[in-house]
């Protein structure tokens, strides 16, 4: 009778340990999920434009049309597909879907500097980027020389 009661005891001790492995995995399974809902309802779609020729680009947000600035982050700007995007792949006109906290500064130009991860959403070209070349003409920055005219002066 001991015996059946101590292997009874072990059965249920048994049942509910994987009870609550099972709970566990369910509820860290849920918690991504709402994870993965609140990432996406803070990505923001935009549009990546070089303005200068020294590399300098910015981001026009699709929906709003406004500007802001964001570093590439270091490894996690992808394709579609998943795969590893350089920086040196990335052409103006081209969309990404832009990751991130959420919190972007009030400054001129704003600034996102909670970026954790960017997606290519869609090839762009320049032409794709000329509707919002009056928008950015603001930010573009002159060069205070150039190599065949020397310094050019303040006007």
């Amino acid at each position: 009778m001991k015996n059946k009661l101590r292997i009874l005891a072990m059965t249920v001790l048994t049942l509910a340990l994987v009870g609550m492995i099972a709970g566990f995995w369910l509820f860290v399974a849920h918690q991504a999920e709402i994870e993965k809902e609140r990432e996406e309802s803070l990505a923001i779609d935009a549009m990546y434009v070089e303005i200068g020729s020294h590399g300098e680009y910015m981001f026009v947000n699709v929906d709003t049309e406004t500007a802001f600035q964001a570093e590439l982050p270091k490894g996690q700007v992808f394709k579609g597909d998943g795969e590893t995007l350089a920086p040196e792949n990335i052409s103006t006109g081209d969309v990404f879907r832009i990751y991130g906290d959420g919190a972007m500064t009030m400054s001129i130009p704003a600034q996102y500097p909670g970026v954790t991860r960017m997606v290519r959403i869609k090839y762009g070209s320049p032409e794709d980027a000329e509707q919002y070349s009056q928008l950015l003409e603001q930010f573009q920055t002159d060069p205070i020389f150039t190599e065949e005219e020397g310094i050019i002066p303040p006007q």
